[in-house]
């Protein structure tokens, strides 16, 4: 990741939950070398000092998950499982953000899931008309039938009005 041209959208990411990252690396934990014991490590602003990611939030480090996992994922899908795990609802806006940005840039099908009404209105609040869509999985008479929230001003509508979405 360090020195490709990926590193910014990991830094941008990153910066959602800490504005003051500015690079990440992946540097050996011991002193043993071993491939797998490299962990994610990043400078801030202004300080010389390096910094474990771990040390900062699970939040965070869930970012790094997602944004690593889309990277993996360019010109493919990308299945996210419960959105919000991990992370404080004031950050999922531009996290969303993120995601939008980066599945455009990358050519990427994201299905993400979630059982969380923030989650459901963050999205409805940043979704870019015809690059999201909510769909909505609901039982009628026995059948599962999709319902889909393609167009914003309905999605706006269904989240203002508490139309379960979950």
């Amino acid at each position: 990741v360090a020195l490709s041209p990926d590193e910014k959208y990991i830094v941008q990411a990153l910066q959602v939950i800490n504005p003051k990252i500015t690079r990440i690396n992946y540097l050996n934990a011991d002193s043993l070398r071993r491939p797998e014991n490299r962990i994610p490590i990043v400078t801030l602003e202004g300080d010389d000092k390096k910094y474990r990611l771990s040390a900062m939030g699970d939040g965070i480090n869930r970012i790094l998950t997602i944004v690593l996992a889309m990277l993996n994922c360019r010109d493919g899908v990308l299945l996210l499982d419960e959105f919000e795990t991990g992370l404080h609802y004031s950050v999922q806006d531009e996290l969303w953000r993120m995601i939008f940005m980066l599945s455009k840039a990358l050519n990427i099908q994201v299905f993400a899931t979630s059982h969380s009404t923030d989650c459901v209105n963050s999205f409805a609040r940043t979704s870019v008309e015809g690059q999201g869509m909510l769909i909505r999985l609901e039982n009628r008479k026995g059948n599962i039938v999709a319902v889909d929230y393609a167009d914003k001003k309905e999605l706006i509508f269904a989240v203002n009005n508490h139309i379960e979405m979950r």
